[in-house]
């Protein structure tokens, strides 16, 4: 029985019709070309419904038979039988499984692998890439608006970069930089270049609005800057940008363009990866607030204030100085959590 098909060369995207004949265990091709081929040494891709019967030849060419009839008249004459896999998926339940599998190595991957590849990677990028990445990152944030001029004093702004120096460790590049900003509240940031930006609503929120700048104050200031320090020597803004990227490349593989599926995975990867941030610049903020004699009772009552203003204000979400705004800004832990993190180190203080 006749079989018409396209063959391809495997050399041009030139299609030939052809009429194919399976018989003794080769395969003729007539028409477009002449040709034979031995049946024993063609694949047979798997079958999909819909889509054409495909064999692949020694000889790197291929034809296609379209149509599910021909397809299979074509199947049953060169003996095909699925593969296990194939006849697994046929049954519901393995299906189930295979799904569940996927989901969990989905999962795995986006918890586990694409966090430890992006700090492999940030290790491995130069320098210049976190001075690129930190002022792109403050240009865009001024040019949206995000950041305003600053609308506290000179006194004020005294004694808000005096804390720096309390803090900054010998031949690091930091600089701070105070900005007005109602979009992120109290808060403080920290891009990957060294540029700490503290709002305006920080500075009042920790020194009220009468500006006592006292040593409880000047403590809790030096420990938010030692805070967002660590995020700059651990370079946690490359993390993120190489963790993003790698869970992109992964949503794109799985889903292709279906953008509204293919960001979840970035979201969930990022939540994970902020947490294990978070942890470590508040490690860093602890040691070099211990190294620097900085008491860190002032930094766990700050986190207990900003703890009962959210819950005043009847807020769910957790207090924090950052709020993931996709521009290398993370959310952090709880505040009550990192206070009774403070309160244990200060009890170790002498």
């Amino acid at each position: 029985m006749m079989i018409a098909a396209n063959f391809y060369d495997g050399r041009s995207a030139r299609a030939h019709a052809v009429d194919l004949v399976a018989l003794d265990g080769l395969i003729s091709l007539q028409g477009g070309v002449d040709k034979t081929y031995s049946a024993r040494a063609t694949r047979i891709a798997e079958p999909f419904e819909q889509a054409p019967t495909v064999l692949y030849f020694e000889d790197g060419a291929r034809c296609e038979v379209v149509g599910p009839e021909a397809g299979q008249v074509l199947r049953d004459a060169l003996g095909y039988r699925a593969s296990r896999v194939v006849r697994m998926t046929a049954h519901t339940w393995a299906a189930l499984i295979a799904l569940v599998l996927l989901v969990a190595l989905i999962l795995a991957t986006m918890i586990w692998g694409v966090p430890a590849a992006s700090k492999r990677i940030a290790a491995a990028l130069p320098s210049s890439v976190d001075r690129s990445l930190g002022e792109t990152a403050f240009q865009a944030l001024e040019k949206s608006g995000t950041l305003q001029e600053t609308r506290l004093s000179d006194q004020w702004l005294a004694e808000v970069n005096a804390a720096l120096p309390r803090v900054a460790p010998p031949g690091m590049r930091v600089r701070l930089v105070v900005r007005n900003s109602p979009k992120l509240g109290a808060n403080a940031i920290a891009l990957p270049d060294g540029t700490i930006v503290m709002t305006d609503q920080m500075v009042r929120f920790i020194v009220g609005r009468k500006g006592n700048f006292g040593e409880i104050e000047k403590a809790q200031l030096a420990g938010i800057l030692a805070h967002e320090i660590g995020h700059v020597r651990m370079r946690h803004g490359a993390r993120i940008l190489a963790g993003s990227s790698l869970s992109a490349a992964l949503a794109a593989a799985l889903f292709g363009d279906f953008s509204g599926v293919a960001t979840l995975p970035a979201v969930v990867m990022r939540l994970s990866y902020s947490r294990e941030a978070e942890a470590e610049a508040d490690g860093f903020a602890i040691a070099l607030m211990q190294k620097n004699g900085i008491p860190m009772l002032p930094m766990a009552q700050l986190h207990e204030r900003m703890e009962r203003r959210h819950e005043d204000n009847g807020q769910k979400e957790n207090a924090s100085w950052v709020r993931d705004a996709g521009r290398f800004l993370t959310s952090h832990p709880g505040s009550r959590e990192r206070a009774a993190r403070l309160r244990a180190a200060a009890a170790q203080q002498p």
